[in-house]
């Protein structure tokens, strides 16, 4: 049976079988390929007058064309997307400070489930000795929101989905599609 012109298929193969190449972005000449031309255009490519492109579906997924359920348009031939990115504190969410430490003497050297950060230290003279402290009393004072801070390593965070590498073919020799 004769594929189509312009079918896109996946391959497991490691050539591109006969009247097939593969979806890697190559540049073809439209006086050659003038009834895939008359198919792609050069929505993937190419100047639309002796070249053409075919889609590049290397390390890409492809995705319907047309207005998905959020409300979002996809076009044909659009390409977009990272495989990482770094988070900024733009993208993390907003933070006012609801943190508050005990106003009362510490009672234990060690946290329990129902501790909070309590004044630390003991006074020593003329000095006051800090020490970690807790007290098994409920937090009533709120601290700075600049007492906390966020920081990172500003390392790329992976954001495809599992992948598996295969090869997508394009039929660049077959039947003319018939419009309906």
């Amino acid at each position: 049976m004769e594929e189509y012109l312009g079918t896109i298929k996946m391959f497991a193969g490691t050539f591109a079988p006969r009247g097939f190449m593969f979806c890697n972005g190559a540049i073809l000449s439209v006086s050659r390929n003038t009834p895939l031309f008359a198919i792609l255009g050069n929505t993937y490519g190419g100047d639309g007058k002796t070249t053409f492109a075919l889609p590049n579906l290397n390390g890409r997924a492809p995705l319907g064309t047309g207005e998905a359920d959020s409300g979002k348009s996809f076009a044909l031939g659009e390409a977009a997307g990272n495989p990482q990115t770094n988070i900024s504190l733009q993208n993390l969410p907003g933070f006012t400070s609801q943190l508050k430490i005990s106003d009362t003497n510490a009672t234990s050297v060690t946290p329990s489930t129902n501790s909070s950060i309590a004044i630390t230290g003991l006074p020593n003279g003329r000095q006051f000795d800090a020490i970690p402290s807790f007290a098994d009393a409920a937090p009533t004072t709120q601290i700075n929101a600049n007492s906390v801070s966020f920081t990172g390593q500003n390392v790329p965070v992976d954001t495809m989905v599992p992948y598996l590498g295969m090869n997508y073919i394009i039929c660049v020799e077959g039947l003319f599609p018939p419009r309906t």
